[in-house]
């Protein structure tokens, strides 16, 4: 059950717009999660949006301690860490233009999310989740600001 409310979790934080979209989520079968009862993040690569990184962090927080989970500093069950994964895309439609007009091509910085949940000792992938599609780095605070009041969930 507590596998459930992982996907769950998110979906909530990575589901808010058709600009984030679709989520992948993944977990160890064999994982015991209802022994699991505390966390502790651990390292990533956070949101290039400081923002987004507070809101990123705030929202899974709060999902940890609805589903029963406790912060500590140390010796944690399970270790969270959040990745924004950034590109930077030449905008080929406009290649040529830009290549003959002797400038450069017009670029976007995309990004997507992934959070995992490792087992401390091993490192070993517990529970995993995905955006399958990129959005903009600096509209990922925003969209997930429009998620919290879409789904009129309390600050």
């Amino acid at each position: 059950m507590k596998v459930m409310m992982f996907a769950l979790v998110g979906l909530f934080v990575y589901a808010q717009s058709d600009a984030i979209g679709k989520v992948e989520s993944s977990f160890d079968k064999k994982a015991d999660f209802a022994a699991l009862r505390t966390y502790s993040w651990a390292g990533g690569a956070r949101a290039y949006n400081e923002e987004a990184h507070r809101l990123v962090v705030a929202a899974f927080e709060k999902q940890m301690t609805t589903l029963g989970f406790k912060q500590v500093t140390s010796g944690a069950d399970v270790l969270l860490s959040y990745y924004n994964v950034t590109s930077t895309d030449v905008d080929l439609k406009k290649l040529d233009e830009a290549t003959r007009a002797g400038s450069a091509a017009p670029t976007k910085m995309r990004a997507r999310m992934m959070i995992v949940m490792r087992a401390p000792a091993t490192r070993a992938e517990l529970w995993s989740a995905i955006t399958r599609e990129y959005v903009e780095p600096d509209q990922l605070a925003a969209t997930l600001e429009k998620s919290r009041a879409d789904r009129e969930l309390p600050t």
